[in-house]
């Protein structure tokens, strides 16, 4: 358990009453989307959390800004950094995090063009960093999904968390590529609502192999 400390000023919390949100990922049907051409983007996005009804500590934001970044498809090796931290354990005023991940984004034209002209400062990056230089530019097949959050359904997210929600979609979410298709989130300053998030949106997978053909 990690040390994530919500407080909320509603009869709900000093009841102990608590529901979840859950983010689902669908069921591959028959008429899914066609495949797409697509690269992983590295994203470096600063992220400040001002709360009305629930505090986290530096931890308890990371950890649950991670949970939702590995959600909406992050690569493994994303990194969620606490900044702001004023103190060693419990609930801040005004905590943040740096996301350094990378999100499959579509190898459009507008976007092979700039990683081209990119080229030269990323090759430099990329031998700083040890990595291969041609991994900005590898190509991949993918899909666009759903994630669906509801607060109905059982998960480590709880209608604490509606506010984090809201402001991850008003500051990150178009920085690392997430369609919004259905947004309905009813955070309330000082009060837990039940059935608080609401919200659907689209992101870029890669394609799972497919099994080797029988020689």
């Amino acid at each position: 358990m990690t040390r994530f400390a919500t407080f909320a000023w509603s009869v709900a919390t000093a009841l102990g009453v608590v529901s979840t949100v859950h983010a689902q990922a669908p069921v591959p049907s028959a008429d899914a989307p066609p495949a797409v051409s697509a690269l992983w983007i590295e994203r470096d996005v600063m992220f400040n959390f001002m709360g009305n009804t629930s505090y986290y500590s530096c931890d308890g934001l990371r950890d649950k800004v991670r949970l939702v970044l590995r959600q909406l498809g992050a690569r493994p090796d994303l990194k969620v950094t606490a900044r702001n931290c004023m103190r060693q354990s419990g609930p801040e005023w005004a905590p943040a995090v740096r996301i350094v991940a990378a999100f499959p984004a579509e190898a459009t034209p507008e976007l092979l063009a700039e990683l081209a002209a990119s080229a030269p400062e990323r090759e430099l990056v990329a031998r700083v960093g040890g990595k291969p230089a041609t991994e900005a530019t590898a190509q991949f097949p993918a899909r666009w999904k759903r994630v669906e959050f509801r607060s109905s359904r059982i998960d480590d997210i709880e209608n604490g968390d509606c506010e984090l929600m809201e402001q991850l979609r008003r500051s990150v979410f178009d920085q690392i590529g997430v369609r919004v298709l259905e947004y309905a989130v009813n955070c309330v300053p000082r009060q837990l609502t039940l059935g608080a998030v609401r919200m659907t949106v689209e992101v870029l997978e890669p394609v799972p192999p497919g099994p080797d053909p029988v020689q």
